[in-house]
């Protein structure tokens, strides 16, 4: 009877299939001790070690003032890659600092992820690493104290990007726990001579499309971490800005900023430079020297000022970070938001679209924007037509433990209005997680309603707070300051996305849902002033 073979942990690359060659992905191989690892005539791989070398720690020198660091001892790490040929593919198990000693770029990505999937039960799930495109959009770790489904990690399947999972296999065989984003960490019993057939199985599991039974959404949405892709899409970014048109690539302001303290935007800090109402791509084009060559070095360097008063810097960007862009490549669309790229399925991509378009547009024009500041504009509107509107801006209604904001504006038909300025992804988000949570406190607690109440003119109240709004009785619309040419709103994709979900809960919760947009006036949409010398 064989005995039980030991429980490691290894950490498995899968090298991109067109490495011809050892050297391809382990670059410094000749300076590596090569060990053959053979059993009964067969080979398994080959481990290559890099010998260590012993240093005094590196904190020693914290202390090198007092003692000698040499006293505290010496410490040293080995870095090791183990390389087995499986099926026409090489796999690199790496121990110690042995990941340093690959070519960055060489191995799949999303090969410990798909395998994960793969493998574990979908009901046995440890650990989910996200990133979620809601309104703060956080990167968080979530771990739960037993084994769940992914529903039980309070993931949103739309708005979460799946960067990592950890959990536990049916199948032991496979491991007592993996997981993964591009390399694989599997905690298993296997012997040595058995590794070759073990990674065959993961190579099966990389390629096997089953986990899309159970993880669907897991391929919508990925961030793009290769420099080379990054690269890549950079220049496509740079080609579309200088060949024009860009009707999918604009600028916005990337984070939520309180508008009534800001003077203007300039794209240099001296004077000369002219002040913006709002930053857009144009503008920015024509201040360049030559803006039909511009570089990805002029807009990852080149910086917009927000500036406020008494020429006071407020904030500033790079450029690259306020820009959002839609590129098509292949069959897959790539969003640039925040700085970041993201591969997004065209199919997904579809649906987003089709589900925005279908939203209601509110009915009623909006007066036209001319105003330093939403709350500017809403007080504005709201003294012109009394009648209409109730100003709700900033009357804030404490509950629980929180202070809310009901709407900015509120209409004698019913309709709870929230308006932001033209912004960025989280800008956008931000509005609609107002709007979402605005809506369930008013639906579902009578003393919020009572409160509200209080706070509306006698002309505007409602009839009897205590009892809980009618199916459909009151509109949720969510109003855009956008000075775009047209009538059309356009918004960034992940703020489509946000939109949708707030309106999947808006709906949920029994209210109509309208999107408006609010012209800017033409005199203030591109205006740009030069100050005094």
């Amino acid at each position: 009877m064989e005995p039980n073979p030991p429980q490691v942990t290894l950490n498995i690359f899968l090298i991109k299939d067109d490495a011809n060659d050892v050297d391809v992905f382990l670059p410094i191989r000749a300076a590596l001790e090569k060990h053959a690892l053979i059993k009964d005539g067969i080979s398994i791989g080959d481990l290559y070690v890099r010998k260590p070398r012993s240093n005094p720690p590196s904190w020693g020198r914290f202390f090198a003032h007092y003692l000698d660091p040499k006293e505290l001892g010496k410490s040293s790490s080995t870095a090791a890659v183990l390389v087995v040929p499986v099926g026409g593919r090489w796999f690199a198990i790496t121990f110690g600092q042995g990941r340093f000693l690959l070519k960055p770029e060489s191995w799949e990505e999303s090969f410990g992820l798909r395998v994960t999937l793969n493998s574990a039960a979908a009901d046995k799930i440890k650990s989910i690493d996200k990133l979620s495109f809601d309104a703060l959009s956080t990167h968080s770790k979530v771990q739960s104290s037993q084994e769940a489904a992914p529903q039980d990690f309070g993931l949103d399947v739309e708005q979460d990007l799946v960067r990592a999972v950890t959990g536990t296999p049916d199948d032991k065989t496979l491991g007592h726990r993996v997981s993964g984003m591009d390399a694989l960490r599997a905690c298993v019993s296997v012997s040595l001579e058995k590794v070759p057939d073990l990674l065959g199985r993961y190579a099966e599991n990389f390629r096997s499309k089953a986990y899309q039974k159970s993880f669907p959404w897991v391929d919508n949405i990925a961030e793009v971490s290769r420099p080379s892709r990054k690269d890549e899409l950079d220049q496509r970014l740079v080609e579309l800005i200088n060949t024009k048109p860009l009707e999918r690539c604009w600028m916005a302001v990337p984070e939520i900023v309180e508008w009534a303290n800001i003077d203007g935007f300039r794209f240099g800090m001296s004077k000369r430079h002219p002040k913006y109402d709002d930053i857009h791509l144009d503008n920015f084009l024509q201040e360049l020297r030559d803006p039909a060559r511009v570089t990805i070095n002029q807009l990852r360097h080149n910086l917009v000022y927000c500036i406020g008063d008494d020429d006071r810097q407020i904030h500033q960007w790079p450029v690259y970070k306020c820009i959002y862009c839609e590129l098509d490549v292949n069959n897959e669309s790539y969003l640039l938001s925040g700085g970041k790229w993201y591969r997004v399925t065209k199919d997904f991509v579809a649906d987003v679209n089709t589900a925005f378009a279908s939203i209601p547009r509110y009915p009623v024009e909006f007066p036209e924007y001319d105003d330093a500041s939403e709350g500017e504009y809403n007080i504005r509107i709201a003294a012109a037509e009394p009648e209409r509107f109730a100003l709700m801006d900033r009357r804030l209604v404490s509950y629980g433990t929180g202070r809310f904001e009901f709407c900015d504006l509120y209409t004698r038909d019913k309709d709870i209005v929230h308006v932001k300025r033209y912004g960025g992804s989280s800008v956008l988000s931000h509005l609609f997680a107002q709007g979402t949570n605005s809506g369930e406190l008013f639906q579902t607690q009578a003393a919020f309603r009572a409160s509200v109440n209080k706070l509306l003119p006698k002309t505007h109240r409602f009839a009897d707070s205590s009892t809980r709004p009618a199916y459909e009785e009151y509109q949720v619309v969510f109003a855009v300051v956008s000075d775009s040419a047209g009538d059309k709103l356009t918004i960034p994709f992940f703020s489509r996305l946000n939109l949708r979900s707030a309106i999947r809960r808006l709906s949920g919760y029994g209210y109509r849902v309208a999107i408006a947009k609010i012209a800017v006036n033409p005199r203030r949409s591109r205006l740009q002033r030069l100050d005094a010398a």
